[in-house]
């Protein structure tokens, strides 16, 4: 199954005690060995032009973006890692201590969620805790 397969995927996501916010966007599921990336399209205005791939495997998450925003960070439960983040206005070098992450799927379909703190130039930007649903689509 090399093949990439349409999916729906809802994305929520906090920081610090804010409401939940949650976006539903299409996208495209590709498996690759042990693990599966998830490809598509920014729908915040200010990413405009921007596409998303989010690399899924057993205690990993990895996002990078590309187009008018690049940005790449990792996330491993109980690691402190290094990403940044380049915007028209400027490159910000980013870190993020993950705390929890937990991958659940099933053919690439089902749940990953994680929390970490995020750093910005080495100042602590806030907490946040994500959630991907991935499911087939209809």
């Amino acid at each position: 199954m090399s093949q990439s397969i349409q999916v729906n995927i809802q994305i929520e996501s906090r920081i610090d005690d804010d409401p939940v916010t949650r976006h539903n966007v299409e996208g495209d599921l590709y498996p690759k060995g042990n693990h599966y990336y998830l490809r598509y399209k920014e729908a915040d205005p200010e990413m405009a032009g921007t596409s998303t791939l989010i690399k899924l495997e057993t205690g990993l998450v990895r996002i990078i973006r590309q187009g008018n925003v690049r940005s790449e960070q990792t996330f491993v439960a109980g690691q402190r890692l290094k990403g940044y983040y380049d915007a028209p206005h400027g490159k910000l070098e980013l870190e993020a201590d993950t705390q929890q992450l937990n991958v659940q799927l099933e053919h690439g379909l089902g749940t990953v969620d994680w929390s970490y703190e995020l750093f910005v130039m080495g100042e602590r930007a806030g907490a946040y805790r994500l959630r991907l649903i991935v499911s087939a689509k209809a």
